[in-house]
C-alpha cells in the first residue's frame, strides 16, 4: 500500500509583517508519484483586478525561497488554486515536496497572506523568488547577494557557475 501523507494548514493575513486573521486553508496530499495542493482564500476581488499568485517556499541559507505555481481564480466567492506537482521534483525545481515549509499568497495592494506548515509566523521581507539561474544559483554561496542570481540561464552572459564569485572573477 502506497504511504499516504496530508497537511492542512492555515492561511493567515499579514499586514506589514505582523500575522493577522485567518482567511482561509491550504491542504497538500501526498500519495506514491502525486502531490496535490489545494489553496482556499476566504477574499474577494473587483472585475478587473488579478486574483493573486501562489508560490510554495522553502528554506535555503537563511533565505526564504518561493517557487511560483499559477495564479488564482476566483470561484464561488473565494481564490482558488488547485494543482498538482512532483513530490520529489517540484516544478523540475529539484526541491521536494518534504522540504517546502508553506504557501505564501502574493495579491495586489500589498496584500500578503502565509500559510507555515508548523503555524509559526514567517518574515515576508525574506521572501525571494526562485532565481531565473535555477540551481546553479541555489548553490552559489552567493545566491541572492549578487546580479547574477537574477539573470536567465537563457541569457548568453547567464553562465552561472556553481560556487562562481559574484564579480566574476
Amino acid at each position: 500500500m502506497q504511504e499516504y501523507r496530508r497537511q492542512i494548514a492555515y492561511l493567515y493575513a499579514y499586514d506589514q509583517g505582523v500575522k493577522m486573521r485567518s482567511t482561509g486553508f491550504v491542504k497538500m496530499d501526498m500519495r506514491g508519484e502525486s502531490c496535490r495542493l489545494g489553496i482556499h482564500l476566504k477574499s474577494y476581488c473587483c472585475s478587473g483586478e488579478p486574483a493573486g499568485k501562489a508560490y510554495i517556499y522553502f528554506y535555503h541559507q537563511n533565505r526564504t525561497v518561493c517557487i511560483y505555481l499559477g495564479e488564482l481564480e476566483n470561484r464561488n466567492g473565494a481564490l482558488e488554486w488547485q494543482g498538482t506537482v512532483d513530490p520529489e521534483n517540484i516544478l523540475g525545481k529539484g526541491v521536494r515536496a518534504a522540504d517546502t515549509k508553506g504557501v505564501w499568497i502574493r495579491r495586489p495592494g500589498e496584500r500578503n497572506y502565509v500559510a507555515e506548515w508548523d503555524d509559526y509566523p514567517v518574515d515576508i521581507s525574506r521572501f525571494i523568488l526562485y532565481p531565473k539561474g535555477g540551481q546553479k544559483c541555489i548553490q552559489c554561496p552567493w545566491f541572492g547577494n549578487c546580479e547574477r542570481s537574477s539573470e536567465s540561464a537563457f541569457d548568453r552572459r547567464g553562465k552561472i557557475y556553481e560556487r562562481s564569485h559574484p564579480a566574476g572573477a
